[in-house]
């Protein structure tokens, strides 16, 4: 069969097939006058050559398909709004009505000729309505077609299909009102006003000079059609969005989605950097698929191209990131479709002991074995307690915390698509936990403990600073890129990370291309993303951005082991360590499982204390069910609340620095504010060369003068009575004295002032 022969333009007539139409004989203007439709894509030689003859004329644009926006908010501002605004700057509009004949300019000029685009909604349809208002006729048209050559074109490789059905009155009167009560209110001009307007005046002024000749051809110079664009970009955003929020066609936040478009953007840039090298690829390996001199190029042989692919696929990748990529090895895939509790089945899947097909994990315990679990558990804590100075009940909760947090692991997706009522809410299921600890205090064990309490092995571990060479150029950020890489390999079992050094977390373009951007992602496509259980060295000056900081579990271990007694600890915990094994951890997640399938569990439990959703509620829940089995106490070192070690930490160290500097705050009577000179945690002071940026990281925007601004510049500007509540010391500018708490009270609802107005930058030019 040749190509010929292949019918890629398909058209059913009524029902019937029939051989392919000419355009004019589809869009027929002898027979019908009238013609309103939705399409993907029109040309101005499409309208000059098919479509002129056409008394009135309405069409509207749909917009492209976008498969990357996650949420009805992004379909907005990242399609609809985008593509409309993308086609004003690049004059689109303004182009193709340059090349119209001057007979369908004025038809554009006289509105009788209509196009339109919808700037916040996005539309997919495709259907034409072509009528007579004098016979009555009616023809309805569906199908893929757009209105411009290529739909037409059977030689373009493409199939097209074409539906027409020729009175047709019930389609065509429901497509009709669908379009005038459903699609024509959300649309707006694609010739815009201002268009128009220049149009208009370029035309006067060539009639009077033509003296009231033919209608004369408008071609804007590129001067007016840069007026035009920047003119349609405002009215864009100023008018059509606000008349679409005042319509409650779109929800009035959309105004927070608009300022918060380019949250992550820097994964969406790597996205396009990535398909833009795969596709170098492919084009490369088709190239070299054919024999590069022969007179008649053919395909080499299967073995040859097979040669070649292997090479491609591997082309892109230095041998240090090919072992990079190793050092992950631990697989525990997720799937809730494949949940089948009657016959023992979790949902979660492990390679077989050859990797050649995945098997189900997860096995009912005895309350024998559950007891051995938890004893073993307890043989750790008590380890702790012997030779950890300092150490307290309190402190141990962190420890146990940890162990929570790993046991619930490879659920957390699903619990935060459970527990999330908005995006926002999943910030608050963090998927990232990290040990801050002091060296000696024992956090690399303690990850080892986690490693065979739920995969009965120590050696998952990763050393943050091994997984490239120190040598290595650009080691940072390809240290992230390959912690990213491990974490999203459809494995839901947590990243172990050793060592995770201090830049990563105070350093913007690390932690929050990380946990900024992996977070919005799980919060608006919930799926298996691996957690990171991580361990960091903790010094009094240990900081997070906000940012990381609101999307991070933080427990703080801050006490050392005796150095004295550190040999018979490291005796006692090695003999512990022998006794572990993940068959509780196996059992729990059978019972997590069952919670998960029943519709009647809560997800959303507040800690009365805090106010924060405890996450891990329902892990709670079960350990104190295994302790009941068990017939044990409760031991005192269980964790019923959330712990939030970073708030603290920075607490404490904004309350030490205004006691230890109580002169340098300066109070604002008329606001009520205090100032602090920031610039002054300088070296000369005594303070480290990073010091500025700690504390400003440690203060939360809530406390702040204006938000975010308060926390700029040389001077920081401190709401005074939340602060001092804050830190727990009295106000001396009070006029009675406050209640003075140790509990974090701010809210993002304490006094509010209004956001100074931004400065406008500079428009680049970047549109021709």
């Amino acid at each position: 069969m040749t190509d010929s022969d292949l019918k890629k333009i398909h058209i059913v007539f009524n029902g019937q097939d029939t051989p392919p139409l000419k355009i004019s004989q589809l869009f027929d203007a002898k027979k019908f006058n009238r013609m309103t439709g939705v399409t993907g894509n029109i040309t101005a030689d499409f309208i000059n050559q098919y479509l002129s003859k056409f008394i009135k004329l309405e069409l509207a644009l749909s917009t492209p398909e976008n498969y990357d926006v996650k949420t009805g908010d992004d379909v907005i501002t990242k399609v609809a709004l985008t593509n409309a605004l993308l086609a004003a700057a690049n004059k689109k509009p303004a182009k193709v009505f340059e090349a119209l004949t001057s007979d369908n300019q004025a038809n554009v000029l006289n509105s009788l000729f209509q196009v339109s685009i919808a700037p916040t909604q996005a539309i997919h349809s495709r259907f034409y309505l072509l009528s007579n208002s004098e016979t009555h006729d009616t023809r309805v048209i569906l199908g893929s077609l757009n209105l411009d050559s290529s739909s037409f074109d059977a030689q373009q490789n493409q199939y097209e299909e074409i539906l027409v059905f020729d009175n047709d009155i019930r389609l065509f009167q429901n497509l009709d009102s669908h379009y005038k009560n459903d699609i024509k209110p959300i649309l707006r001009p694609f010739f815009t006003e201002n268009l128009l307007k220049a149009a208009q005046e370029q035309i006067d002024e060539s009639m009077k000079d033509a003296k009231g000749g033919k209608n004369a051809v408008v071609i804007l110079d590129n001067e007016v059609t840069d007026q035009i664009a920047a003119a349609d970009m405002t009215d864009l955003i100023s008018h059509d969005v606000q008349k679409q929020i005042d319509e409650n066609r779109i929800p009035a936040m959309i105004t927070k989605t608009m300022r918060d478009i380019t949250t992550n953007r820097s994964q969406a840039k790597e996205e396009a950097e990535r398909q833009i090298q795969q596709h170098d690829t492919i084009y490369t390996l088709q190239k070299t698929a054919v024999s590069p001199r022969a007179a008649k190029p053919k395909l080499k042989s299967r073995e040859k191209i097979y040669k070649q692919v292997q090479s491609a696929l591997i082309s892109g990748m230095t041998p240090q990131q090919r072992s990079a990529e190793k050092k992950y090895t631990t697989f525990l895939y997720d799937r809730p479709m494949e949940r089948n509790l009657v016959n023992n089945n979790s949902g979660l899947y492990v390679p077989n002991d050859t990797g050649t097909h995945p098997i189900p994990f997860g096995k009912v315990a005895t309350i024998s074995q559950i007891r051995d679990g938890l004893k073993s558990i307890d043989a750790v804590l008590k380890g702790y307690q012997q030779y950890v100075v300092d150490y307290n009940d309190d402190y141990g909760k962190r420890f146990y915390e940890a162990i929570l947090y790993s046991f619930t692991a490879p659920f957390l997706w699903e619990i935060r698509a459970k527990a999330s009522l908005n995006p926002e809410d999943g910030n608050d299921i963090p998927n990232f936990l990290i040990l801050g600890a002091t060296a000696g205090s024992g956090k690399s064990t303690l990850l080892r403990i986690i490693n065979q309490l739920t995969w009965n092995t120590d050696r998952s571990l990763i050393d943050f600073g091994t997984i490239y060479p120190t040598e290595t150029p650009q080691k940072k950020a390809k240290t992230v890129d390959a912690i990213e890489h491990y974490m999203k390999l459809g494995s839901s079992y947590p990243v172990l990370m050793d060592e995770i050094e201090p830049y990563f977390f105070q350093q913007d373009q690390y932690s929050r291309h990380l946990v900024v951007d992996t977070m919005n992602e799980l919060v608006n496509n919930p799926h298996a993303i691996a957690p990171l259980i991580g361990t960091t060295n903790y010094d009094s000056g240990f900081t997070m951005l906000r940012e990381t900081a609101r999307r991070t579990y933080y427990l703080q271990i801050d006490k050392v082991i005796d150095e004295q007694q550190k040999g018979e600890a490291n005796k006692y915990i090695y003999n512990v360590r022998q006794t572990l094994n993940n068959t509780l951890f196996k059992d729990f997640v059978m019972r997590m499982a069952s919670l998960l399938e029943d519709d009647d569990t809560p997800w959303r439990s507040f800690d009365e204390k805090t106010g924060k959703l405890d996450f891990l509620a329902n892990t709670r829940k079960l350990f104190r069910d295994y302790y009941k089995m068990a017939d044990i106490e409760v031991p005192p070192y269980f964790a019923d609340e959330i712990c939030d070690d970073f708030k603290e930490s920075s607490r404490n160290r904004w309350a030490k620095l205004y006691l230890t500097q109580e002169e340098d705050f300066k109070y604002r009577q008329q606001d009520r504010s205090l100032l602090f000179d920031i610039s002054k945690l300088n070296t000369f002071n005594g303070f480290t060369a990073d010091s500025i940026e700690k504390y400003r990281n440690a203060l939360p925007i809530e406390l702040c003068v204006d938000g975010i601004n308060g926390k700029r510049g040389k001077f920081v500007e401190i709401k005074a009575d939340e602060f001092f509540n804050w830190i727990g010391e009295r106000n001396p500018y009070s006029q009675s004295e406050p209640t003075v708490i140790s509990e974090d009270t701010t809210t993002a609802s304490s006094i509010e002032h209004p956001a100074k107005e931004q400065k406008k930058g500079f428009w680049a030019r970047l549109f021709g």
